[in-house]
């Protein structure tokens, strides 16, 4: 895993990913991901807590050079479906919805329990309680249920509303690239900035253009990756890194998802070319930002910034490689 890890450390990643409980956004790849953190439930009723291999996964991370974020997966799992083991070693699992009593009793301890060995272990303040696209009612409620719980706890998420819809403070937000990417969203974004708060976009299985497909177009990777100090935020997300199917280097495709899709990197710890045009264009993104804190070539940048339209591009009608051409062009001066 190290070479793995250590090669998507050169883009700049800043968070780690974790597993609350099994399977935490369904059994979406090849390979089943398991809880990195141990349930009991004792036979008075309470609970057991096991953070080792937790443990053990955020400081192999953070050796390799990722984070310091960790992004936690998650309170409101596919179908709300959660699971434990009792004192015997038998599993159980129940439906918790946000606001119901198997909600309160499954996440309750356990809230107060992580937020004290995280502050034992100097990470509370980087640690997210992460979701998915989830309804404006259940984020609420579930951001409700952890400030109530945890004040300083932090949230993210990745939605396709903007980020004050939800009712809720949501310290890390992530929207879905195309038409919701407009002026308000990026208001927010800077609004947000101002108190402190994370605001980026992300693609997944779409849209189809721009992404980081084995089928997608030269240019496209850069384009994503070029894109957040053009317009004013913080970063891009995109699953998945390493989510491989039976043989990578032979066959691309699993299950419905396009080739390519579940993974940018080979076992090895070898790039893909699609890896390689994204960091490129996560680069070049950050040489703008430096260049616009310094007042440089601002007139070139407004002029380029204003061509990179997020619904356009995410319809497939921008010119992403001349757009790379002429990024390159006024950062490599």
């Amino acid at each position: 895993m190290k070479p793995v890890y250590e090669t998507l450390a050169t883009a700049g990643q800043k968070t780690l990913t974790v597993t609350l409980l099994p399977e935490a956004w369904d059994h979406q790849c090849r390979d089943a991901y398991g809880t990195m953190v141990g349930r009991v439930k004792k036979a008075d009723g309470t609970w057991e807590f096991d953070y080792s291999i937790f443990d053990e996964y955020v400081e192999f991370g953070r050796a390799c050079g990722l984070g310091p974020d960790i992004a936690c997966y998650t309170m409101c799992p596919w179908g709300y479906v959660v699971r434990w083991n009792d004192e015997d070693g038998k599993q159980h699992s129940v439906v918790a919805k946000p606001g119901t009593p198997e909600f309160k009793d499954y996440w309750g301890a356990f809230l107060v329990d992580f937020a004290k060995h995280l502050k034992e272990k100097g990470w509370f303040k980087d640690t997210f309680i992460a979701m998915d696209e989830r309804s404006i009612e259940d984020v609420k409620e579930i951001g409700s249920f952890i400030r109530g719980l945890v004040p300083d706890m932090k949230v993210a998420m990745a939605g396709n509303r903007l980020p004050s819809a939800y009712g809720t403070t949501i310290d890390n937000f992530c929207m879905i690239l195309g038409k919701k990417i407009d002026d308000a969203y990026l208001r927010e974004a800077a609004e947000r900035r101002a108190k402190g708060m994370t605001t980026t976009f992300y693609v997944c299985c779409g849209p189809l253009y721009p992404n980081t497909f084995m089928s997608s177009g030269p240019g496209e990777a850069f384009w994503l990756g070029a894109y957040p100090s053009m317009c004013g935020l913080d970063g891009f997300l995109r699953w998945a890194w390493n989510s491989w199917p039976q043989d990578p280097v032979k066959d691309a495709t699993y299950g419905n998802w396009r080739a390519g899709d579940t993974f940018l990197v080979y076992p090895d710890g070898s790039p893909s070319l699609r890896f390689l045009e994204l960091r490129n264009g996560i680069i070049a993104s950050e040489k703008v930002r430096i260049l616009k804190e310094q007042g440089l070539f601002k007139d070139e940048l407004d002029k380029l910034a204003a061509r990179f339209k997020p619904l356009e591009a995410s319809q497939g009608k921008s010119n992403y490689v001349k757009l790379r051409t002429d990024t390159l062009n006024i950062v490599n001066k």
